[in-house]
């Protein structure tokens, strides 16, 4: 029997970068925001051992979700989880700054606690899986909006009734891709060179920042550009994305930012302005500044 799994996908709606840790690592602060991925796992069971079959856009190097399998077993057991026969369709570059990659693993994990019968709160399951990367934590978590901390495996959800987030979003992926071990490099190049320049907030600040614009985006105000610390990184393709925003806002988007570390970039529109919106966006994109928009690679409206 084939079992298939839709799979997310995270939209940072803010991400704000702290200072770098004795391991290495950073801590963030990020409004994570689930949404739907063109993208599908089938899983179905399989004598061993474990098999994945990849259509459509090419991975390089080691799938995340044999790195789940093997996880999985280490926490639980080799009896809770079988061999696995998937297959992936994959529609989304790698190094897109969506966690692509991150929610196909969620989809396998999500339907190992189904399978299994995990009982274990949000929380726990994600500090249990956050090695596999914090977006997989969010992903895989019940969670549709929440605010992260730490490597952002620290979730709290925030509540649909609460916030009003039924708002179209459309995804515009470069041709370029991003390694976000090297945008964390690059941002902590920027901070040596001009500390009081770039100095990081405060995780107090960077929470009342998200809330703040989470109340702007459910009274459908426009908050524009959406902070993201990543922006200032890369100048390599700053005037492109000027460019896009720049139709984005004439074309009377809500909200813009960066995708992540990048390399994508986002819209947010009022659900009621949305297909005049974006006919005017694809107008200008395809039609009458096609050589000026050569570099987007595809644009994806998110369900």
């Amino acid at each position: 029997m084939i079992s298939i799994r839709a799979c997310s996908i995270k939209i940072n709606l803010t991400l704000r970068v702290f200072g770098r840790r004795e391991d290495g690592y950073h801590d963030i602060h990020s409004l994570f925001w689930r949404r739907h991925s063109p993208e599908v796992l089938e899983i179905a069971r399989t004598e061993g051992p474990d098999k994945l079959s990849v259509e459509g856009v090419d991975v390089p190097g080691e799938n995340l979700l044999l790195r789940t399998c093997f996880l999985l077993r280490s926490l639980y057991g080799d009896a809770a989880l079988p061999f696995l026969d998937m297959k992936l369709h994959k529609r989304l570059p790698v190094g897109s700054g969506l966690g692509a990659g991150s929610g196909n693993a969620a989809a396998l994990v999500r339907y190992f606690y189904q399978a299994a019968r995990v009982e274990e709160n949000d929380v726990d399951k994600a500090r249990k899986i956050a090695s596999l990367g914090a977006d997989v934590a969010f992903l895989a978590s019940d969670f549709d909006l929440a605010l992260a901390d730490g490597l952002g495996e620290r979730l709290i959800g925030l509540g649909d009734r609460e916030w009003d987030l039924s708002l179209q979003t459309v995804v515009f992926i470069p041709v370029w891709s991003s390694d976000t071990g090297d945008a964390y490099a690059a941002l902590d190049r920027l901070r040596e060179a001009d500390a009081s320049f770039f100095t990081p907030m405060s995780a107090e600040s960077a929470r009342n920042e998200s809330l703040a614009l989470l109340r702007r985006l459910s009274a459908r105000e426009r908050p524009g550009l959406l902070p993201n610390d990543f922006i200032a990184c890369d100048s390599a393709h700053a005037e492109q994305c000027r460019d896009l925003y720049r139709v984005l806002d004439d074309a009377g988007a809500l909200a813009w930012g960066l995708c992540g570390s990048g390399s994508s970039c986002f819209a947010v529109f009022d659900e009621k302005k949305f297909p005049g919106a974006v006919s005017k966006v694809m107008f200008r994109l395809s039609a009458e500044e096609s050589s000026r928009f050569a570099w987007l690679h595809k644009t994806m409206v998110l369900e």
